[in-house]
């Protein structure tokens, strides 16, 4: 059988290292994925059997870093000795012929070859070709090669895809799918999915917008929590979920010492509020009113994100946000007051969960061949993982094993 397996996750390699010994004739799509968090149980028997016959000697896998370098990098090169491993980022997963809804008449779907459509970099594809095909290496063009400016798209065709890729993609900070003005601000000013985690904001940014109550958008405002100890930094969350981070005891521990923060402010300002009140009429008139503390945290629990817009200055971003009646938000439920707002921020963080690239749009969810295993608990993931090869050699009979 010829199998596909996409993803840089620890399962996608044991799932390589297994289909290996099983005889499987495959293809690994590492792509440039990264896991989101360590959980350091991400070995198997059959990985560290592997590193000690050939060879390599194994050290503590204590923490990420280790475990790339001392079981994820001496076990690629073990398989690149063995079967294909394609560093390139897989666009799509299609059929070879048939269309989502197309039956072959006395035959499963499963008869087509599945066709995987991925990305490389035009020049790896030029040395490929001196490597294996020297002929066709020198029939190349310079025109040709001069055309090549962008990334080069390519397929292969096979009996078998196993994803088990990273969610990686955020469209949009519309859960819809689109908001109106995104594509048009500047990328430094909108940082989305997993890019969260790699910045912070500048020195400059004194308003930050989150997008988003899952884990991500956890992760992202723990990175945030030195930021938000200065008193001049604003925070305001959006999210269409009702009660965002419910149960979260690091996030409550943060939202906690905000609030306690601006209930100080509220003490200060009603003490200065009532001296001032008490003051004669005609020395009233020589001082300000005190102004009222504003909350540097904001929660817009139950809302939408429907535009974003950018000063011609480039130096502020406004969200348009819509909370619509049949949401609930109990978070700061005050901002539900109204249903259209608009929001003035320097930096806007989309840390909207990821999701996988869509498959289904070309595929069936229960397609024939196809399996999908989203990496999430390192023991539940190996069961499933059995569950799979218990499916596949239904359709195959696997080889001698070790």
């Amino acid at each position: 059988m010829k199998l596909a397996i996409l993803g840089s996750s620890p399962l996608a390699l044991e799932a390589a290292l297994r289909f290996h010994f099983h005889g499987a004739s495959l293809t690994l799509f590492s792509g440039k994925e990264e896991p989101v968090e360590w959980s350091g149980e991400n070995t198997t028997h059959l990985g560290i059997r592997t590193l000690i016959e050939t060879g390599v000697a194994t050290k503590p896998f204590d923490s990420y870093a280790a475990w790339k370098e001392f079981y994820q990098k001496p076990l690629m090169t073990f398989l690149r000795q063995h079967q294909v491993v394609k560093e390139h980022e897989v666009v799509s997963v299609t059929k070879r012929f048939l269309s989502q809804e197309e039956e072959i008449p006395g035959k499963s779907r499963f008869f087509d070859l599945f066709r995987v459509i991925y990305e490389m970099n035009p020049q790896e594809f030029i040395s490929e070709q001196k490597e294996t095909n020297p002929d066709l290496y020198h029939k190349l063009s310079e025109e040709f090669m001069g055309s090549l400016q962008s990334t080069l798209e390519m397929y292969e065709d096979f009996d078998l895809v196993l994803d088990l890729r990273y969610p990686m993609v955020t469209k949009s900070m519309a859960v819809t799918g689109r908001a109106l003005g995104e594509k048009r601000i500047n990328p430094a000013k909108v940082i989305y999915g997993l890019e969260t985690l790699k910045n912070l904001p500048a020195d400059t940014d004194r308003d930050i917008a989150v997008i988003g109550s899952g884990k991500l958008a956890a992760e992202v405002i723990l990175k945030l929590e030195n930021w938000l100890k200065d008193p001049r930094m604003n925070l305001f969350v959006v999210t269409t979920d009702a009660d965002p981070f419910a149960g979260n005891k690091k996030i409550a521990h943060i939202l906690e010492a905000m609030d306690r923060d601006v209930e100080a402010e509220i003490v200060k300002f009603e003490k200065k509020l009532r001296e001032w009140q008490e003051l004669d009429d005609f020395v009233q008139v020589k001082y300000p009113k005190p102004a009222e503390p504003i909350p540097r945290l904001n929660f817009f629990s139950g809302h939408n994100v429907s535009a974003v817009d950018e000063l011609i200055d480039r130096k502020r971003l406004f969200l348009t946000l819509e909370f619509p009646e049949f949401r609930e938000g109990k978070k700061h439920p005050l901002n539900n007051q109204l249903e259209l707002k608009t929001l003035g921020v320097d930096k806007i963080f989309v840390a909207l969960d990821p999701v996988k690239k869509n498959v289904t749009e070309n595929l069936r969810i229960l397609e024939p061949g196809y399996f999908d295993v989203t990496p999430d608990n390192w023991e539940s993931d190996l069961v499933k993982l059995k569950g799979i090869e218990d499916e596949i050699f239904k359709l195959f009979s696997p080889a001698d094993t070790h």
